[in-house]
């Protein structure tokens, strides 16, 4: 049975969804321990079930193969990612520092677990989502799709109370350059090879790239030099937040 028929045999909210659902976040916690110890190349899928104290018949039931699991890595990274956004949405902050705040979390939640950046890579790669089964591949596309739209909300709350004048041409175009620089930023960062083709960015210097782009638009109170400091205490806030949750989460 498929990983996809396991959880569509399942109605939604039963013990035995929940306890799937359990199991399976245990199965990709002990995942990046191994990827963690292993590296991505010399990472053994077979060492999982063991490792868990099950068989290989109940890995498989959660993940189809290997590519099935770093699908499923990178959805639990995003995720975590989408649990800190709501506290983003409301802080003190400015609509505009709000949106770089965003930004620059996923960037430095890559940089702290730089173990994270093959699975990025790999992650939205053709040959490892064809492997992939749907069920993950979806999974890892709602979270996707649910990080960035909370963006997409906090721009428009911005022009709903009349603190940006921008058409959607206009924020769209925005919202897909500073999406690049995010990218791209959590695909090099401590990557040798290319650290001779592209200077590596601090903090500060990928918040002035992104204000580049957000300054461009029609804001009543834009970025500015003094935002950076304010951001990035949210930012920070925000990651140590996530830590701690995952710590207490792990110690279960």
């Amino acid at each position: 049975m498929t990983t996809m028929e396991t959880n569509s045999s399942m109605s939604w909210g039963s013990p035995n969804q929940a306890r799937f659902r359990q199991r399976d976040q245990v199965l990709v916690r002990l995942a990046e321990k191994l990827l963690k110890e292993q590296g991505l190349v010399s990472f053994r899928f077979s060492e999982l079930a063991p490792l868990a104290g099950c068989s290989a018949g109940t890995l498989y039931k959660h993940f189809s193969s290997k590519e099935d699991l770093l699908i499923a890595i990178f959805a639990h990274h995003i995720e975590h990612l989408v649990e800190r956004q709501p506290h983003l949405m409301s802080c003190d902050l400015s609509f505009a520092e709000r949106w770089v705040a965003m930004h620059l979390l996923s960037v430095l939640a890559s940089q702290r677990s730089s173990w994270t950046i093959g699975i990025n890579g790999l992650g939205g790669a053709p040959k490892v989502l064809d492997r992939a089964t749907e069920y993950r591949v979806q999974e890892l596309k709602m979270y996707l799709d649910q990080f960035y739209h909370a963006i997409l909300r906090v721009v428009e709350g911005a022009r709903i109370q009349g603190e940006l004048s921008a058409t959607d041409e206009q924020v769209s175009l925005v919202h897909s350059m500073l999406t690049y620089v995010e990218r791209g930023a959590c695909g090099i960062l401590g990557n040798e090879l290319m650290s001779n083709a592209v200077k590596p960015l601090d903090s500060r210097q990928i918040f002035d790239a992104c204000a580049i782009y957000i300054n461009s638009l029609n804001w009543n109170a834009p970025l500015r030099a003094d935002s950076y400091e304010r951001v990035m205490a949210e930012v920070e806030h925000q990651l140590a937040e996530c830590e701690r949750e995952r710590e207490l989460v792990n110690a279960l």
